[in-house]
This record gives C-alpha cells, sequence and structure tokens, in this order.
C-alpha cells in the first residue's frame, strides 16, 4: 500500500549514513529518512530527520538508563554532525528496534509513530532485503489505524476529497502537541505530496467509507480529547529526555519552543551541566512565558 520507501534519496546524505555505520556497526540494520528534507533534491541547511534501525538496546547501551528509556519511551534522540565544514550535514536521529517500531505503529495512545510514519518516508539503508517489507507492512497498520480515529470527524464532503481528509487528520493531531502548528502547516504538508495522499485514500477507500453514526462521533471526539492531553504528556516526558541524551540537549529544548512558539528562556551553565534536573525547572519558566499550551 505504501510504496515510498523505494524512491531516491536526496544526494549528499552519505556522510550521514557512513557516520551512523561508524557509530552503531553491525547493530545498524537500516536508516529511514523523513520529514521536510525528504523532498530536495540536494541536502541544504535543514535538520536531516532520521529514524536509526537497530538489532537491541541492550547490546547497543549495556544495562544503563539509555536502555530503559529507549524501552519505555522510544524513541531516544540524538544528534549527529558529518561531512567536510563547508558542507556540514546536520541530524536529529531516533532510535528504535523494527519489532518496537511495529508495535508502536498500532499504539493506540502514543500517537508519534502512527500519525508520524503515516506521511512519506524513504529507507535510505537496509541490512536485509526484507527490514523493507517489514516496515512498509507496519506502516501500513500505521495509516488504517490512523484513518479510522479520524473518519468519524469527517464528513462526506471531507472523505471524498483526499486532500481535504489528510489535512483535517494532521491538524488533528498538531493539537494533541505542545505547542500545536498553525492551520496552514497541514495544508502545506499535504500540498507537497499530493499523489502520495491520493494514492493512500484509495487503497484505504476512504472515499466510500460508511457515515458515521452521532454515538460513534461523540466516541471519536472525546478519545481525541484524551489524545490531546496524552501527547502533550509524552511529548513533554521525550522533550525531558532528549535533555539527556541530545548533544546540547537544554540547548535543544529551548530551540525547539521558541521555533514554535516564539518564546526562548536563556539556559543557565548549570543547567546545561545537569540537563536531566534543569529541564523541569526551564518547562515551568518556558510555560509562565507561553512557550507551551
Amino acid at each position: 500500500m505504501l510504496d515510498d520507501l523505494a524512491a531516491a534519496a536526496p544526494r549528499g546524505l552519505e556522510p550521514l549514513l557512513d557516520a551512523l555505520k561508524m557509530r552503531y556497526g553491525d547493530q545498524l540494520l537500516g536508516v529511514l529518512l523523513y520529514g521536510s528534507c525528504r523532498r530536495q533534491d540536494q541536502l541544504g541547511d535543514g535538520l536531516v530527520d532520521l529514524l536509526v534501525l537497530v538489532s537491541g538496546y541492550r547490546d547497543l547501551y549495556g544495562t544503563g538508563p539509555s536502555a530503559l528509556f529507549n524501552w519505555l519511551l522510544p524513541p531516544n534522540v540524538y544528534y549527529l554532525e558529518a561531512g567536510p565544514e563547508q558542507g556540514r550535514l546536520r541530524s536529529k536521529y531516533a532510535v528504535i528496534t523494527p519489532a518496537q517500531f511495529c508495535r508502536r505503529c498500532r499504539n493506540p495512545i502514543d500517537l508519534y509513530f502512527w500519525a508520524r510514519f503515516s506521511q512519506p518516508c524513504r529507507l535510505v539503508f537496509a541490512r536485509s532485503p526484507g527490514l523493507a517489507g517489514e516496515l512498509a507492512d507496519a506502516r501500513a497498520v500505521a495509516a488504517r489505524f490512523f484513518a479510522r480515529r479520524v473518519l468519524p470527524l469527517a464528513g462526506p464532503a471531507t472523505t471524498a476529497d483526499s486532500a481535504a481528509f489528510w489535512t483535517l487528520a494532521l491538524a488533528t493531531t498538531y493539537r494533541c502537541e505542545l505547542r500545536p502548528e498553525p492551520p496552514q502547516a497541514a495544508r502545506r504538508l499535504i500540498a507537497a505530496d499530493p499523489v502520495y495522499w491520493s494514492r493512500l485514500s484509495s487503497a484505504l477507500a476512504i472515499s466510500s467509507a460508511p457515515t458515521s453514526t452521532g454515538l460513534h462521533k461523540a466516541m471519536a471526539r472525546g478519545g481525541w480529547l484524551a489524545r490531546r492531553l496524552s501527547g502533550k504528556l509524552f511529548n513533554l516526558a521525550r522533550l525531558f529526555k532528549a535533555a539527556g541524551t541530545f548533544s546540547n540537549g537544554i540547548d535543544y529544548i529551548v530551540w525547539k519552543v521558541e521555533r514554535h512558539s516564539g518564546v526562548r528562556v536563556e539556559p543557565s551553565e548549570r543547567m546545561r551541566r545537569y540537563p536531566r534536573l534543569a529541564a523541569w525547572g526551564l518547562a515551568w519558566r518556558m510555560w509562565r512565558q507561553g512557550g507551551f499550551r
């Protein structure tokens, strides 16, 4: 159903892939490219989003907290730079096993995976040829899961128009973020890949879905209200976790919140030295200034 994984990768990605292969060795099973940089013919100044698939956490991290955090609340997020100084590539990459990726794509509470990886992706490295099929199957489950939860919110006119339906779907998930994206963000994202979303709607037979009853609609709205709360809590937990796993984690949190809200709190050197402890106080200050909502 989702045949986008085989699309060609942007030019210039090799330094990041080489750095990941060196960092993870035989533990590295595959690398998935997603996000806005995926649409570029050649990588520029953006922050490249990668999903790094590994064989296991214990062999990777040992028995320390990183393994526990990656298992309890995947994925762990890290920062990577690679390439020559004049053409330096910067990446934010998330680490997970294929088995946990498949489970999270059908998790009813945590929408991080099924909302994100229903979107177009490219498999830019795979150690075995079977990985592409495994990921495609998991993403197909995620897309069905996503569509089923949005269908009761959509009227017949919306389900008949693939762009309108998936714009509604993404806008609904944005309201589950710490700082929701503006309404036009979902429209721009769908407009960037119209053929993909049209094919996905056809594969899921969205236009022929039966009209939901009043009870079904009410239950769906209640489910999304619950996801707004859980989604913000999961986002906050992942942001704090990134303070300990991300290079310059406190500065990453500050940048991330400022990017979405325009609110900036200058971190102290003490916060940078003790990122996990400092993250809570920093979050409180940002919330008081309107950085979260």
